[in-house]
């Protein structure tokens, strides 16, 4: 029967979780509060009876959830998404959670918390909810905000910091070693090597099985190897998110993510509603009770230290002062990951009880109020900025000015550009060794364990497997004195002096990296495993193996390197969606200087003005925007005529003033919900002109006849200190105008020629 009852369980779980979600998203409130709140009522502390009879097993089954919840969030950041935020974003997100993490210990010093249990609450108040703030942003309608984006793009890399500091605590607390800096080499050591294999065997694996066309079998697969790299981090002593989420984020490199994310959405919505729920069923009603002053106290020095913090990051790498105040504000609420590490905190007995339900009050009340705070954010800002000294204003403008003139300048030619790309590879060349070496030692102590189904005594197996091992990290080993040779060399090169010096430099350089070489082995090799004397056997045969088959080395590591820089090179978003992203860029760059701004709205279904064209719906003169471009059923139409009809499902581009954009897609969807703006479209151009003296300056657009001639469409003039958006046929081109122009390429070209007089082609 006991099948039966988990059967039962289940039924409860997700009935729960479903009609709590549902009513979260009636009222506007995200589901994992709707989660949490089920939990709460099935839960075992919640009278008059437990609904669930065995808690256990749904906390067993929440550790499934985990793991597709990790691998989700991995999958939603990849590896070359960090690159491409660049390294202002980088720094920011480090200095946010170190402010974070110093303010809350000196929160920790007055209420009398210990170290580890500063370290334990700081970690987390150090991460926000990126699905809350991305709702959010869609809200307000800031999601290309430029504070908006930067909120956005700091709140996805705190997850990596989640996920660093779950790692970190769970090893601590695991009895491993409370050296910090030893923890963060080798959890570093641990993700390089799974990165650097993940990146050599999934991508060839997937491919293998997309091209048998089954995708059961590639689902079946995938889902494999995530439970065996979560047992691998666990087994290396971290937790079960480190491995999860580093396949996420290895398959978000490929261009197999979008099937495999298909594939698993259903499996990670369901097993992670059942996580959410466990954590509210441990939730004591009568302890909530207790402890609501902490929430409130401690909720309100959340929203407090993290706009702080995130604002004074934000600043010092490179955000003007409006920007970075107005993103910190955003960067308030705290999501899932508070709850993980308050559910370590306490089942580790590191933090009481008491604190399981105070994390998961403040992260509901920053989640409540957070929407609020934010609908207030302009005038909160406008006081602040008012009440600021004008020193400090003229100190923090220079700062930035500063900042800026450091991020445009020209990449120097010097022999720190030479060296710096050798210095990353040797970094992440020394981390696979480090993590070959160290955790090859779990994998010894399971093949001795099994050493009869080998044939070999213990005694022959640990040699051979040691030598197996040393093979595999020849080819990078060889690697790194390559690349630490050819920095030797551009640093005598860059010396000067005459050739005896620098040869004498090179050898003295040469030197310091072979004995750095040595002294990193001596601590890495296991030498109570195989003795000294062995592992100068296998140095001995190891160096006669380098002198035979070198170029076979280069060769292999150059492979080895081509594969994974073609994987990190690849987007796998597919050609047509970056090609969208690189257009939104240029037309943000276009659009700059300008007081217009792009919205896109969907047409619904059962819209009543569905089958009117453009000309019966006068969107322009109610309104005062343009439709810029419709896209139908993945085709972009450019040309905007008055004929055009607009059908359910079209999407709908239109350029105007915020105040113009918002009035015309209220109108396009009748009040009903704001549809995913996602979608980017693809195929116009904007391009700002200056009109110049010439047959066309002076006459009207009517008389000008533009978009017979040219197919293109005056959408602004900017004449002076006045903008004129989507401009009537009436309106005059005078000598110095600033005319903002849409169309295609070739109509924009057309345009340009038939500006200048020329006739167009």
């Amino acid at each position: 029967m006991d099948g039966i009852s988990l059967i039962q369980d289940l039924a409860v779980v997700l009935l729960a979780a479903s009609a709590a979600a549902a009513i979260c998203r009636r009222i506007g409130l995200s589901v994992i509060v709707g989660y949490l709140f089920a939990g709460i009522v099935i839960g075992p502390y919640t009278p008059p009876f437990a609904l669930v009879s065995d808690v256990n097993r749904i906390q067993t089954l929440s550790q499934v959830g985990l793991v597709f919840l990790m691998f989700g969030i991995g999958l939603g950041l990849s590896l070359s998404k960090l690159g491409r935020m660049g390294w202002p974003t980088l720094l920011a997100t480090g200095l946010g959670a170190f402010f974070v993490f110093m303010l809350t210990r000196a929160l920790g010093h007055f209420v009398g918390w210990n170290s580890a249990q500063s370290l334990f609450i700081a970690a987390m108040f150090m991460v926000s909810s990126s699905a809350v703030i991305a709702k959010v942003l869609d809200e307000l309608n800031l999601s290309h905000d430029r504070s908006g984006q930067v909120a956005l793009s700091i709140t996805v890399l705190e997850d990596v910091v989640a996920v660093v500091m779950l790692t970190l605590l769970a090893a601590r607390t695991s009895g491993g070693d409370a050296n910090v800096g030893s923890l963060l080499t080798s959890m570093s050591a641990f993700v390089v090597l799974l990165v650097g294999v993940g990146l050599l065997m999934v991508p060839r694996l997937l491919r293998r099985l997309e091209a048998r066309a089954d995708p059961e079998i590639l689902t079946i697969t995938v889902a494999g190897v995530l439970f065996l790299l979560s047992i691998a981090a666990v087994k290396a002593g971290y937790s079960l998110a480190l491995g999860a989420f580093l396949l996420g984020a290895i398959v978000a490199e490929i261009p197999q993510r979008a099937p495999v994310e298909k594939a698993f959405a259903g499996m990670r919505d369901l097993f992670s509603s059942v996580f959410f729920v466990s954590i509210g069923m441990l939730i004591e009603i009568k302890l909530l009770l207790e402890v609501w002053p902490w929430i409130l106290g401690l909720g309100v020095f959340v929203l407090l230290a993290r706009a702080m913090a995130t604002g004074l990051a934000l600043i010092l790498s490179g955000s003007n002062a409006h920007e970075a105040r107005r993103a910190s504000l955003l960067l308030g609420p705290l999501g899932e990951f508070s709850f993980i590490i308050a559910q370590l905190g306490v089942s580790t007995a590191v933090l009481p009880k008491q604190y399981y339900p105070i994390a998961v009050g403040v992260s509901i009340f920053t989640v409540l109020l957070m929407p609020l705070l934010n609908r207030f954010a302009d005038p909160i800002v406008g006081a602040l900025e008012r009440a600021e000294p004008r020193w400090l204003q003229r100190t923090l403008e220079a700062y930035h000015g500063w900042f800026t003139q450091l991020q445009n300048a020209p990449t120097s030619a010097s022999a720190w550009a030479l060296v710096r790309p050798r210095l990353i590879q040797i970094g992440g060349e020394v981390l696979f060794i480090t993590g070959v070496m160290t955790f090859s030692r779990q994998i010894l102590a399971m093949v001795v364990a099994n050493s009869e189904s080998f044939g070999l005594a213990p005694g022959t197996l640990v040699p051979v497997f040691w030598g197996v091992v040393a093979v595999i990290v020849l080819i990078p080993l060889f690697a790194v004195w390559r690349n630490l040779s050819a920095v030797a060399m551009i640093l005598a090169e860059s010396v000067g002096g005459l050739a005896p010096a620098r040869d004498r430099l090179l050898t003295g350089f040469k030197g310091i990296a072979l004995f750095a070489i040595g002294f990193w082995l001596h601590a890495i090799l296991p030498t109570d495993q195989l003795g000294i004397w062995g592992w100068i056997a296998i140095s001995l045969a190891a160096i006669v193996f380098v002198g035979i088959f070198s170029n076979r080395l280069i060769y292999w590591h150059s492979q080895w390197q081509t594969s994974m820089r073609d994987v990190l090179a690849e987007d796998p978003r597919g050609p047509k969606v970056a090609a969208a992203e690189k257009l939104r860029e240029q037309r943000e760059k276009d659009l700059a200087g300008w007081d217009v701004e792009l919205r896109e709205s969907v047409v619904p279904d059962g819209a009543p003005y569905a089958g009117q064209s453009l000309a019966q719906l006068a969107i322009p003169p109610q309104f005062g925007c343009t439709v810029l471009e419709v896209e139908r059923n993945g085709i972009v139409i450019t040309a905007i005529r008055p004929d055009l009809r607009l059908y359910p499902g079209d999407r709908v581009l239109l350029l105007g003033k915020e105040e113009q954009t918002a009035a015309a897609e209220n109108f396009l969807q009748h009040a009903r919900a704001a549809t995913d703006q996602s979608h980017e479209f693809e195929g116009s151009v904007l391009e700002t002109f200056v009109v110049p003296e010439g047959p066309h300056a002076g006459r009207t657009l009517a008389a000008s006849n533009i978009g017979q001639r040219t197919g293109a469409r005056v959408v602004g003039i900017r004449r002076g200190d006045r903008e004129i958006v989507a401009p009537s046929g009436d309106e005059r081109l005078d000598v110095g105008d600033s005319i903002l122009v849409a169309g295609t390429l070739q109509e924009i070209k057309a345009f340009h020629r038939w500006l200048l007089g020329q006739a167009a082609a």
